[in-house]
């Protein structure tokens, strides 16, 4: 296998509205300073995903951004349902997320069919969740910006990544609770991560990142450890991250009408 660690950003133009290459970023710079060599593929409308990715990144975007790509999405189901199978690393984001999903169910009624390969399907609603979220993880804490219009369901094999301490997050864990119902962000299914967290997410969670770093070098047969040069990385986002906490506030959350 080749000892080049091949990242993939796809629809970089129609789906990066906030912050994702900043994601494709902190993976490369991470990699680099672990010693790895890492080459960077951006995949567009009607071009070629390589077959030897390790890391493929879909970001966000609006409705109409989602229904640019679909088709051309639709038909490389085969071949990304194939890649998530076989351990490729997946981080989707927002819109993303959605469109590796079971499908969309919009407001009007209608529905964005999903490409299916990943366990749950999405509801848009007409409160449009604003705000700084955490959540719990088995990597540490999840920090970051979300920003959505949308309830996921889960699927009974869908694997909850976070359990939310302060926002609102992607999915209701538990309704049946007196009081507020426990909720979650991320989903974890093989090597890939859906995801509602913006900031962007990886540079803000270098333990997230790291995650998805050990995981690819891994299923290409390397090493992937962190140095002395992640240090400073760390601890910028360290400060970002303390900033954050330092100006949530629960019950300031924000629901915005759409």
């Amino acid at each position: 296998m080749s000892a080049v660690l091949q990242i993939v950003q796809l629809y970089p133009a129609e789906l990066g509205v906030t912050g994702d290459r900043g994601n494709v970023r902190a993976l490369e710079v991470r990699a680099e300073r672990a010693g790895l060599t890492v080459q960077t593929t951006r995949v567009g409308i009607g071009e070629p995903l390589p077959a030897d990715a390790d890391i493929i990144v879909i970001g966000n975007g609006p409705l109409s951004a989602m229904r640019g790509v679909h088709a051309d999405l639709q038909a490389r189901h085969a071949g990304l349902a194939a890649a998530i199978a076989d351990g490729v690393v997946v981080l989707a984001v927002g819109a993303g997320a959605e469109l590796l999903s079971m499908g969309v169910e919009l407001l009007d009624g209608q529905t964005v069919e999903g490409l299916g390969v990943l366990p749950f399907r999405v509801e848009r609603t007409r409160d449009r969740r604003v705000g700084y979220v955490i959540a719990m993880t088995p990597h540490g804490r999840l920090i970051g910006f979300e920003d959505h219009a949308s309830t996921w369901v889960l699927a009974p094999e869908a694997q909850v990544y976070g359990e939310v301490t302060a926002g609102i997050g992607s999915f209701i864990l538990d309704s049946s609770r007196e009081g507020a119902p426990r909720r979650g962000e991320t989903v974890r299914h093989e090597n890939a991560f859906a995801t509602n967290v913006q900031g962007p997410v990886l540079p803000l969670n270098p333990q997230l990142a790291d995650e998805l770093l050990r995981a690819a070098a891994a299923r290409r047969g390397l090493v992937y450890e962190t140095a002395t040069g992640h240090a400073v990385l760390d601890e910028l986002a360290a400060g970002a991250r303390s900033a954050i906490e330092g100006r949530i506030d629960v019950e300031t959350f924000t629901y915005m009408k759409v």
